[in-house]
């Protein structure tokens, strides 16, 4: 899992691989540590996935800068474009799946 601080980071970052999981949570949110393990399990099957945890709290400018209000929250990037944005009712299924998707067409 990788962190970011700012927005030139995240850029790179998605700029730079194929497939990026952009994940805003928070301290306080016990969803938001429940729902990063199940991803990162999810995850061990996508080798090439990067992950970017990053803190909404302690990052209010860069949540807002992506539309984010609310965590946990999970923006999934192929090719740099947003492709899926899910919340703390995410379906892990349905996030897998899209992630097997795009997996699949790209390696």
């Amino acid at each position: 899992m990788l962190i970011a601080n700012n927005n030139e980071d995240i850029k790179n970052i998605i700029s730079n691989n194929e497939i990026v999981i952009l994940y805003f949570s928070n301290t306080v949110c016990g969803a938001c540590e429940v729902i990063r393990s199940k991803v990162q399990d999810i995850l061990k099957a996508y080798s090439k996935v990067k992950l970017i945890d990053i803190n909404g709290e302690e990052q209010i400018e860069l949540a807002a800068q992506h539309n984010v209000f609310s965590f946990p929250l999970m923006i999934l990037y192929a090719h740099s474009k947003e492709i899926m944005r899910v919340g703390r009712n995410v379906n892990l299924l349905e996030l897998e799946d899209t992630i097997k998707r795009y997996y699949d067409m790209l390696f």
